[in-house]
């Protein structure tokens, strides 16, 4: 079975592919058009082929890429389009973070608001910052 990794230059064409939705007023973008865009498989394939780590470890480097080049936190407009996690990212979001997932069983009602309260948060700076590069354009 082939493994995948993933380099610089892919996770910048994940980044440009969720910066593309986010200048659109802030808006969501699945998981499924971020992998495609930067030539991975898509994350579903990935977790059926024994692939979860790479996923997780995928947006890590999303996440960590965004800070280095200044950038809002972009990686919290990656959601899943269905099932139980429609419209919210995946746990690992939660967990880069320092989150509890607000979305699994036994997780306190104060941790759930508080997770998701920061995930409102961390979305509301990619559309203010969304704003501002409309407004400089």
């Amino acid at each position: 079975m082939e493994r995948h990794t993933f380099n610089e230059e892919q996770v910048d064409a994940g980044i440009a592919a969720i910066i593309e939705r986010a200048k659109d007023r802030g808006q969501t973008i699945r998981y499924s058009a971020v992998f495609a865009a930067a030539g991975l498989p898509e994350p579903q394939q990935l977790h059926q082929g024994s692939e979860s780590q790479l996923v997780t470890d995928f947006m890590k480097a999303i996440h960590d890429r965004c800070i280095e080049r200044g950038l809002p936190p972009l990686d919290s407009l990656v959601v899943h389009v269905a099932g139980p996690r429609e419209n919210w990212p995946g746990g690992g979001y939660f967990k880069v973070n320092g989150l509890a997932d607000p979305m699994k069983e036994r997780v306190s009602a104060e941790d759930q608001v508080k997770a998701t309260r920061f995930w409102e948060d961390q979305k509301q700076q990619c559309k203010d910052w969304a704003d501002r590069e409309r407004r400089m354009r």
